[in-house]
C-alpha cells in the first residue's frame, strides 16, 4: 500500500485564508449592524457592550448628523465638553476608553471603518480616548478611524470626539446621572451648547 501524501499548504496561505474569513469587503458589509439600536433622541445603544453612544461626533447634530460639522478639540476642551454636556436626558457623558472606542471599529479586508448608517459622518481621523498615555505627561491615547492604529495626543493637538455613557447608570439608585424633568424639557437635541436654547424650543421628554 502506498503511503498517503498529505497536501502541504504554506502557512502564509493559511493565514491569508483566515484573514479572508474574518474581514469583510465594503460592498458586502452588513449595515446597519443589528447589535446597535438607534434611539430617536440622537443616541445609540450597543447591545454587545451595553454602552450608549452619542450618535453624532461632536460638532455635528440632527437627523443623519447633517447639521454642523465634526469638530476637533484639544484634550482639556474635550474633557470639559464631556463633563459639562447635557444630552438626551443624561448628564454623565464621558470620553470612551481605548477598548470602548475600538469596539466601534469594523474590520475590513483593506483598512478599518465604522457602521456608517448607525454612526453617520464619522471622520476618518483620530479620536480622543480617556486613557492617559503614561509616558507622556498630560496626554492621552487616540484611535485613528482611518487605519485602526492607536497613538497618543499631546495637549497642543486637537482631535475628534465621540461621547459615551454607561447605559444602565441612569436609575433611581443614581439619580444624579439623570437630568430632572424640568431640565430635560429645555434640553437641546440639535447640538447647541447648553444655555443657548430659546423659550420656544422646548423638547418633550
Amino acid at each position: 500500500m502506498r503511503p498517503i501524501r498529505l497536501l502541504s499548504i504554506p502557512l502564509a496561505l493559511l493565514a491569508g485564508l483566515a484573514v479572508a474569513q474574518e474581514c469583510v469587503d465594503w460592498d458586502a458589509a452588513p449595515m446597519p449592524d443589528p447589535r446597535y439600536i438607534p434611539i430617536q433622541n440622537g443616541t445609540v445603544y450597543d447591545r454587545s457592550t451595553r454602552l450608549m453612544w452619542k450618535q453624532c461626533p461632536e460638532g455635528a447634530a440632527g437627523v443623519g448628523c447633517t447639521a454642523g460639522e465634526p469638530q476637533t478639540f484639544k484634550l482639556e476642551e474635550a474633557k470639559r465638553r464631556a463633563r459639562d454636556w447635557r444630552f438626551a436626558g443624561y448628564a454623565d457623558w464621558r470620553l470612551p476608553t481605548q477598548d470602548e472606542l475600538r469596539s466601534l471599529l469594523l474590520q475590513r479586508c483593506h483598512g478599518v471603518g465604522i457602521d456608517g448608517v448607525t454612526f453617520p459622518r464619522t471622520p476618518a481621523g483620530r479620536f480622543w480616548t480617556s486613557d492617559p498615555a503614561t509616558y507622556y505627561p498630560d496626554s492621552a491615547w487616540t484611535l485613528d478611524f482611518r487605519r485602526g492604529h492607536l497613538g497618543y495626543g499631546t495637549p497642543r493637538e486637537a482631535f475628534y470626539v465621540r461621547l459615551v455613557r454607561d447605559a444602565e447608570a441612569c436609575s433611581p439608585a443614581r439619580p444624579a446621572t439623570c437630568l430632572p424633568y424640568s431640565e430635560r424639557r429645555l434640553e437641546p437635541h440639535d447640538g447647541r451648547e447648553p444655555g443657548a436654547e430659546g423659550g420656544n424650543d422646548q423638547v418633550d421628554p
